[in-house]
């Protein structure tokens, strides 16, 4: 090898060790002080402080077989000092499912307020002269997922004829055009680009739109068949669901197999396809997402038009994705006749926490994208929700948050982040509303059958997340001297059944509240 090419090789050399290292010095200055990595960790107790009993638990979990193939983690923090006061991988990023929605909820408190309500307004184009719209009637919608709501012990009917009865009140007779749904204030994919085909369709992922009625949910019945393995007859829905059709591969499996089937379609599509099996015997319900609120609402609004003498049959009932499609024009200058106001948002906010309601967080999560960013989209609220928790002094770095409830699988949070959400929501003057919408060990909501008989039932408060091979626990309890303590429990791909892995942390978090 000539000495000319070992010069032009110990060059290049010094040049790639030169650029490495300046390469190197920039990632760490890029890199933020705050992050609470290995080298800026939040203070914590000594480990030989962590009570015996909850230091075995953790012990007998690191090595539980259950988890040789996944991960767990917790964070418990004092709620007056920030003081970390047990920590098993705090800093990794996991997915909590519905224990995200306490992420949505705060932060909707403090950005909305306790008392907000959505709007749905019912207003006209044209002219009203002699008791007669010469143009067209209006529902905008606002976003209230509560509307007719089943849940909540609403009636859709008896919100439609007190719409009728201001419309009367404000002097209109007759109408002379279209019944019009404007769901022109959030995003028309109202479906979260992160969520999976596998729960489309199902109640629980049905979206959050200008738009919601019925919970966005409706029955399907079923008749199972009278031999294993085959098909079952599809009944009827309830409500009665405009344009809806069913393809029908479910098959009837043995008595008390319980409800494991699934309705998939996407939203707008009427087409709805079933899958998995319903046990034999009488008939069976299950429960899907209505392909279309809106239209829906203009269906049954137009009717109960009709039957009070304001519309005839020649009126027809449309929305604006619709108009948008077929390329009409959309008229927005209106008059006002009537606004009707949901729960407050306090209220929503209990049924968000206590029975872990998707819709409802993702309306939360939409209606904060429309005060801070003026849009009324899933990516929207995120991004509001993360800068509202950043400003509260929570570093985001490996927060990720695809949805308002937790659903989407590609949702990251680490336990310590989520245990400070608990510390820092703590110190703001929501917190009441929010620490009462929290499921109680032992009395209440999905913690009702957890942690009875012990110093946690009716101490400990948690909202808890589950899905496939996801379960976690985030929220406070206090300790025997009265000390407020925040803490976040997540469990990823373990190897064994849900109830399994629920009692192993279930010990765990009684053994913790004496920390």
């Amino acid at each position: 090898m000539s000495q000319k090419l070992l010069l032009y090789i110990a060059a290049f050399m010094l040049i790639t060790l030169v650029t490495c290292s300046h390469s190197q010095q920039k990632q760490a200055a890029d890199m933020p002080s705050h992050l609470p990595d290995n080298n800026h960790a939040p203070k914590t107790t000594n480990p030989a402080s962590i009570p015996v009993a909850l230091k075995q638990l953790i012990d007998q979990l690191n090595r539980d077989a259950v988890l040789r193939h996944g991960s767990w983690a917790l964070s418990v923090q004092d709620v007056t000092s920030g003081r970390q006061l047990v920590q098993v991988n705090p800093y990794q990023t996991m997915t909590v499912a519905s224990s995200l929605k306490t992420v949505t909820t705060s932060a909707g408190l403090g950005i909305l307020g306790s008392n907000y309500k959505f709007a749905t307004q019912i207003q006209y184009d044209g002219a009203l002269n002699g008791g007669v719209i010469n143009g067209n009637v209006y529902i905008k919608g606002g976003g209230d997922p509560t509307l007719g709501s089943p849940l909540l012990g609403y009636s859709l009917d008896r919100t439609m004829n007190e719409w009728i009865a201001a419309m009367k009140k404000a002097g209109i007779r007759r109408i002379k055009g279209q019944l019009i749904i404007d769901e022109t204030l959030f995003e028309e994919n109202v479906t979260p680009s992160s969520w999976i085909w596998a729960d489309m369709g199902n109640y629980y992922a049905a979206p959050a739109g200008a738009i919601n009625v019925l919970d966005n949910t409706y029955k399907l019945y079923l008749q199972p068949a009278n031999r294993l393995n085959t098909t079952p007859k599809v009944l009827r829905t309830s409500p009665w669901v405009p344009r809806i059709q069913f393809v029908n591969h479910l098959k009837t499996a043995a008595a008390g197999t319980g409800d494991q089937a699934y309705i998939h379609g996407a939203p707008y599509d009427h087409v709805r396809y079933i899958n998995g099996t319903i046990p034999m015997g009488s008939t069976f319900s299950i429960k899907g997402a209505l392909p279309d609120p809106g239209f829906y609402l203009g269906i049954a609004f137009r009717k109960k038009l009709i039957q009070n003498g304001l519309m005839t049959n020649k009126n027809k009932a449309t929305t604006t994705r619709m108009m948008k499609l077929d390329k009409q024009r959309i008229n927005y200058r209106r008059t006002l006749v009537y606004t009707h106001r949901s729960t407050t948002l306090k209220s929503l906010v209990k049924w968000i926490n206590l029975y872990s309601i998707n819709l409802y967080a993702e309306a939360v999560l939409k209606a904060i994208g429309i005060k801070q960013q003026a849009e009324g989209s899933t990516a929207a609220g995120a991004k509001a929700i993360t800068q509202y928790w950043k400003a509260k002094g929570l570093s985001t770095s490996g927060l990720y948050i695809e949805d308002g409830s937790g659903l989407a699988q590609s949702n990251g949070i680490t336990a310590y982040q989520l245990a400070q959400v608990q510390r820092l929501t703590a110190k703001q003057s929501y917190f009441n509303d929010y620490y009462q919408s929290l499921p109680v060990a032992g009395v209440s909501g999905t913690m009702r059958g957890l942690c009875r008989g012990t110093r946690a039932q009716n101490n400990l408060r948690a909202k808890t997340g589950g899905m496939t091979r996801v379960i976690s626990f985030t929220g406070y309890f206090k300790n025997r001297a009265g000390q407020l303590r925040s803490f976040a429990l997540v469990a990823n791909q373990y190897t064994c059944k849900y109830n399994i892995i629920k009692a192993k942390l279930a010990r765990l978090m009684v053994a913790m509240v004496e920390v």
